[in-house]
């Protein structure tokens, strides 16, 4: 129940955030997939690389080299860790929430670069640890000890390439989380995303 509470939050900001896009132009919606390559910020943790993908809107600023960028993504983060003989990954799934600002590094043409920066909200969908060792395997479910929203900053770089009606985007950002993931331990988030995407 709480997680379906998370989940109809999240989808009421994105429907804000589309309400608001259409009142402005240009407006371009879209989908992105791609990698996260994870890591949790306490000791010397492996990454844990998983998927990032979802619903994108772009916000353009008329005659301003300037938009936003926000969308709905399901985002698998976490690390790899081996230790006394066990051997196993922390698994966090998120329904994240990102609002970027979107600063074009050059004039409109048919490839623009760009830079983004911003805060994001993830809201919990699953934590567990799965590992194995010489016994054998298993998984512990780790929700009841695990923070239901995170929270942070992301920055990254990417490139348009318009095609007329389309427009592909291919993207490396960086998010950087500022809660603990835990709540006994020093540990928050850190993920690598590296995506692509196309925009209508």
């Amino acid at each position: 129940m709480k997680k379906l509470s998370i989940i109809t939050i999240a989808l009421f900001l994105l429907a804000g955030f589309a309400k608001t896009a259409e009142a402005q132009s240009p407006v371009n919606f879209g989908i992105k997939g791609g990698l996260n390559l994870a890591n949790l910020s306490d000791g010397d943790a492996d990454v844990r690389t998983g998927f990032i993908g979802g619903l994108v809107i772009d916000l353009g600023l008329p005659l301003l080299p300037l938009g936003v960028e926000t969308g709905l993504y399901y985002s698998q983060k976490g690390s790899s860790d081996e230790s006394n003989g066990t051997s196993g990954t922390f698994k966090l799934d998120y329904l994240e929430v990102p609002v970027l600002a979107k600063f074009s590094l050059g004039p409109p043409g048919p490839i623009s670069p760009s830079f983004v920066i911003g805060p994001y909200a993830g809201f919990l969908l699953n934590s567990e640890f799965e590992g194995e060792n010489e016994f054998g395997s298993g998984t512990i479910n780790l929700d009841d000890d695990t923070e239901s929203i995170d929270f942070g900053f992301i920055a990254g770089v990417g490139v348009d390439f318009n095609l007329g009606l389309t427009k592909v985007n291919v993207q490396t950002r960086y998010g950087y989380g500022l809660v603990d993931v835990f709540e006994d331990e020093s540990s928050k988030n850190r993920a690598l995303s590296i995506t692509a995407g196309i925009m209508f």
